[in-house]
Formats: C-alpha cells, sequence, structure tokens
C-alpha cells in the first residue's frame, strides 16, 4: 500500500521528489547528491556563476514544492575544473570522472572505490560547454517554456564501445549492426552521451537516472534532448 509522504501528508511518498532522494541516501548510507558538472567553457566567469545559480535555484524550488528543503543542504552539486576540459573528447572527460570516483567515493561516503551504490552520483556526469550554457542563460523562466528550452550533456561513465563478434566461419551469419551518423567517431545508436534539459537533470534527474536500465529507457541520440520528467 503505498505510503503519505511524512513532509507533505497530501502527497504519496513516491510522488515526492525530495522523499525519492532521501531514500536513495538511505539505501547508500550516503550524505551527499546530486550529478558532478564537468566546466567545459571558460570564457567568461560571471555566466558560469549564473549559470549554476539556475542550477541550484531549480532544485531549491523543486525541494520547496515538496517541503523538502531540508535536502538542500546535502545538494552537491560538484563542478570539476581545468581549462583543458574545454574541446576535450567524452571519452577523455569519461576518463577524469573515473579518476575523480576512485577518491570521492571515500572522501564523500566513506566507502571504498568498488562498492557499488543504488544512487547514480557515481554513474553518470553532466558536461557542459559554450553551447549548451548559452541555451540554458538564454531560456526564459518560469512558465512551460523553462522546462523545454535550454540543455546540457549528460554523459554515461559505465558505457563501453559495443564489441561485434566476428562469424567462425563462412557459413555463420551475423547481421551487421545499424549503423548511424558518427558522433565522436562512434556510428552506435547509443553513443555514451545525450542532451537533456537542463531544468530536469538534477531534479528529478538523480531519483530517476541511477542504473544502466534507467539510462537505456531515457535516451535519445544526439541531436535529440531527452525529457525524464
Amino acid at each position: 500500500m503505498a505510503s503519505r509522504s511524512k513532509r507533505d501528508p497530501t502527497m504519496y511518498s513516491s510522488m515526492n521528489q525530495a522523499d525519492l532522494v532521501e531514500k536513495l541516501l538511505k539505501e547508500d548510507g550516503f550524505t551527499t547528491w546530486g550529478f558532478v558538472i564537468f566546466r567545459c567553457t571558460y570564457h567568461k566567469d560571471s555566466d558560469w556563476e549564473n549559470f549554476m545559480a539556475r542550477i541550484v535555484g531549480a532544485v531549491s524550488e523543486d525541494l520547496k514544492e515538496d517541503s523538502g528543503l531540508d535536502l538542500l543542504d546535502t545538494f552537491a552539486p560538484t563542478v570539476l575544473e581545468d581549462p583543458s576540459f574545454e574541446g576535450a573528447t567524452v571519452a577523455t572527460l569519461r576518463e577524469h570522472f573515473h579518476q575523480w570516483k576512485k577518491t570521492a567515493l571515500k572522501e564523500e561516503q566513506g566507502v571504498s572505490e568498488d562498492y557499488t551504490p543504488t544512487s547514480g552520483r557515481y554513474r553518470f556526469f553532466i558536461t557542459v560547454d559554450q553551447e549548451a550554457m548559452e541555451s540554458v542563460l538564454n531560456s526564459p523562466l518560469g512558465g512551460f517554456e523553462e522546462y523545454e528550452l535550454g540543455h546540457v550533456r549528460m554523459v554515461n561513465a559505465e558505457w563501453k564501445w559495443t564489441d561485434v563478434p566476428e562469424a567462425d566461419s563462412e557459413d555463420e551469419d551475423i547481421s551487421e549492426p545499424e549503423e548511424f551518423e558518427p558522433l565522436e567517431g562512434c556510428t552506435e545508436d547509443d553513443v555514451g552521451w545525450m542532451n537533456i534539459r537542463w531544468r530536469i537533470v538534477q531534479l528529478p534527474g538523480f531519483h530517476k537516472m541511477t542504473e544502466i536500465d534507467d539510462w537505456q529507457a531515457y535516451y535519445v541520440r544526439y541531436p535529440g534532448i531527452a525529457d525524464i520528467n
């Protein structure tokens, strides 16, 4: 039987975003939540500050609606910064993420690097280049358009190239996989990253994108933009 939210008894707990995030934290024994963000543009610091203010503001607004502002204190949209990230490939950023993860699990949560959590903080991450940042800053705040315009990139840190098996003999029939337009050299459907609406990337993104099955459910190949609301 569905239970009512202790934060807001007018809602079921399964519909309350704060309750859903809190549930993930309890399952993992973690103290912080939120997706890591790679800063891949360095033209103007003030623009970046405005971008981050929008990200945090959106989370704050959603938590307030669900009487969950207590979770804002544990929201950690960690920003990884290095000028070399500008123009870097997703593969390069993925390597940096794995290096960060090796120490972050211990430093942030007190667990070893081989721990497998329920939540997606150490499984997915966000990248923001100049084009993405401008798309967010140029999108209107308030109303329907806030949820429809502006995007960032989400990366599946566990993605790997698909190995196509070779036939053992001429008689063995192995069909060739469908090829798509190359994106950073990859012609597969799932390239391990996708554009996603900025307004929903941290919430409800964090409690919806927890494992690889979720990635497969919501994945949209570029130039499409995923909507996981």
